[in-house]
């Protein structure tokens, strides 16, 4: 068993506490330092060299976005000895981002024993082929857009005004079931009613990814907050039930971020 050290990084002394009891149950891994703010975190990385930082998003002085732009450009050059970085977050909406821009992981409060155990064996895999350098290259690469996406997701209105038989009509994000492509239009899917709107699916779901849209087929992008259940079709292929027994298909090039999203959920 690869042994790991690991830092802990949060505001809450509640949450640090909590990260520490369920660390302190696993084989191999040891606690070297606790920080409860950015700049500290900082310091600690530089004298004390972990393997791994548990680190929250929303701190005082620098937040978890911050980290990782410094350690990006400054462990540029000593990639073999960068720490890994599992962000562990009340906010798991930013969890696709996160998996797309290299983050070893990304863990939703409260953590769950089980889903904690599973981050932390990713870690050793990655601590033995020394990844860490090449995942901060590629965070510091996407930080901007992790921000830009995150005070989207945070600050924006959540609902948009939509054209409906001579009235704009109000829709609100978290009403829409699942969204079909139709050209330069997505139809938007609520339980009672579609509205037609004039955006392609890909802007769509760009704009809309941090606060829940997840493109699922070339032709459709659903709500994640809206799935009951995936099961297999007769072809083999999954299908997604929504909560209002909308059965929608999964391309086959979408089936493993899906799965990677609804297996982050539920463990």
């Amino acid at each position: 068993m690869t042994p790991i050290t690991v830092l802990i990084s949060d505001d809450e002394p509640l949450a640090v506490s909590r990260l520490a009891e369920l660390l302190n149950r696993m084989d191999g891994v040891s606690i070297v330092g606790q920080a409860f703010d950015g700049k500290e975190t900082l310091k600690l990385i530089e004298k004390l060299d972990p393997n791994l930082i548990l680190l929250d998003i929303e701190m005082p002085s620098l937040d978890g976005f911050d980290i990782v732009e410094h350690l990006s450009s400054s462990l540029r050059d000593k990639a073999s000895t960068a720490p890994l970085v599992i962000f562990v977050t009340a906010y798991p909406k930013f969890a696709i981002r996160a998996f797309e821009t290299g983050a070893l992981d990304f863990i939703p409060k409260p953590v769950r024993y089980a889903r904690l155990v599973d981050a932390i064996d990713r870690a050793r895999i990655a601590c033995a082929d020394r990844e860490a350098g090449q995942r901060l290259t590629l965070l510091g690469k996407t930080l901007d857009q992790l921000r830009k996406e995150r005070s989207r997701a945070v600050d924006k209105n959540h609902y948009l005004w939509v054209p409906r038989q001579g009235e704009m009509v109000r829709v609100d994000y978290d009403d829409i079931n699942w969204v079909k492509a139709e050209r330069e239009y997505v139809h938007l899917y609520t339980d009672e009613k579609s509205y037609l709107y004039r955006q392609m699916i890909g802007d769509f779901v760009n704009r809309n990814g941090a606060i829940g849209f997840l493109r699922v087929h070339r032709s459709a992008a659903v709500n994640v907050a809206r799935i009951v259940a995936i099961k297999r079709n007769s072809n083999g292929g999954r299908m997604l039930r929504l909560i209002n027994g909308d059965e929608i298909p999964v391309g086959r090039k979408y089936a493993k971020k899906i799965m990677a999203v609804i297996s982050s959920d539920i463990e």
